[in-house]
């Protein structure tokens, strides 16, 4: 093992209305060697010196003692290189995810071709390795086995494609006059009518799964950085609770569903710190309690880390540091517990060109074990025009 060097929401918009789908949880324990760092008094924020209790998030199961422990699968199919790829489990065997139909440039943005083309929706079974096309159009929504894959029709109008692979149905999507309808991001679920909570006009607020609020960030009116009073959350019933963080210590939230917590920071190159801070990632548990786990000063986010999630062997982070023309640098894949750190894979991982400001999707995620993670991948900097990115698959669980 090494040491690390120095070095709406209320209302879905117009067309885009994902299916519902039932939120469930893993039921089984999670037990860890996560430990929790002494948070500092920082502007108005509460102090929490403890702010880990029973049923914290806890890694389990051996650590590797090298990089590359373990083998790496390609589903051979290509993503987009620029903007966000959706990828979600559909079970512990099978991935779906936006890919590319044949003959689709690579790039569709700034440096690419200026209109979308259409996209399909895959599913890689990565133990059988078989993929089955499902169609044109782009994953909206997926969680616990059902999804919402949206296209444009011959009509120039939305539909939706919903259901799970061995029993969906095509509806049409949003039309005008149609009764309002909110969506809880995390778990995919149409309710009926606008949210239960309605957040301040003028506050950044994220949005949590429908049972459990969202998070108050302060004014809009306020630069991030002026923003001393702590984030609150704020339950479907009007009931508030100060946490001893900031809003700076957050850039969004993404419910992680094996481990049945937030993860409230994606460690985006932009982003600001106040240092002298300890590098630590943010967990929200659903009952409130706030769990810090401790991160290598090398992956803050002056130093590039794009995108973090949960297994059940450690914090995964993707990283973008110090990648060149025909050399990674140390941009890659790692796979991180405590001060120790091994290296998965090279090269460019998950949407680094997107920022994580409340999205679901981050171009990576993890099965419903906590143990297997589908990711996007592509190679280069320069290159990375021309060359393919691709769904790629490793389970962290299994060694070689």
């Amino acid at each position: 093992m090494k040491k690390p060097p120095l070095s709406i929401y209320a209302l879905i918009a117009a067309c885009l209305l994902p299916a519902g789908c039932e939120s469930t949880q893993l039921t089984e324990a999670v037990s860890t060697d996560v430990s929790a760092p002494e948070q500092v008094q920082v502007g108005n924020a509460p102090v929490d010196t403890h702010p880990i209790q029973d049923g914290a998030l806890k890694f389990t199961g051996p650590f590797p003692d090298h990089d590359y422990p373990f083998p790496v699968k390609d589903s051979g199919v290509e993503v987009r290189i620029d903007g966000d790829t959706a990828v979600e489990w559909l079970d512990e065997e099978r991935v779906i995810f936006s890919a590319l139909a044949p003959g689709e440039p690579r790039m569709q943005g700034t440096f690419g071709a200026r209109k979308q083309s259409p996209g399909r929706v895959v599913v890689w079974n990565t133990l059988t390795e078989k993929v089955t096309d499902l169609g044109e159009g782009q994953l909206w929504c997926s969680h616990s086995g059902a999804f919402t894959i949206w296209y444009k029709g011959k009509d120039s109008m939305s539909w939706l494609k919903k259901g799970s692979l061995n029993n969906f149905h095509v509806t049409r999507g949003w039309r005008e006059g149609d009764p309002i309808k909110h969506q809880d991001m995390h778990t995919c679920q149409i309710y009926d009518g606008p949210p239960k909570t309605v957040a301040p006009a003028d506050h950044v607020v994220f949005e949590l799964r429908e049972q459990d609020g969202f998070l108050d960030t302060g004014s809009r009116k306020q630069a991030l950085m002026d923003r001393k009073d702590p984030v609150v959350l704020i339950r479907p019933d009007g009931a508030r609770k100060d946490l001893p963080l900031l809003p700076i210590e957050m850039d969004g939230v993404w419910w992680e569903e094996w481990a049945g917590v937030y993860i409230l920071d994606q460690f985006t190159a932009n982003g600001l710190h106040i240092p002298p801070k300890p590098d630590r990632v943010p967990l929200l548990h659903p009952d409130g309690t706030l769990q810090w786990i401790p991160i290598p000063a090398r992956y803050s986010r002056r130093n590039e880390a794009a995108t973090i999630a949960l297994t059940r062997r450690g914090l995964l982070v993707g990283s973008t540091r110090a990648a060149i023309e025909h050399n990674p640098g140390e941009s890659g894949l790692y796979l991180i517990r405590g001060d120790n750190w091994v290296r998965l894979a090279d090269w460019y991982i998950g949407n680094t060109e997107t920022l994580f400001k409340g999205l679901r999707n981050r171009g990576i995620a993890i099965s419903p074990s906590g143990c297997k993670v589908a990711f996007k991948h592509g190679k280069g900097v320069l290159t990375k025009y021309r060359s393919p990115y691709t769904i790629q698959m490793i389970d962290v669980c299994k060694g070689k």
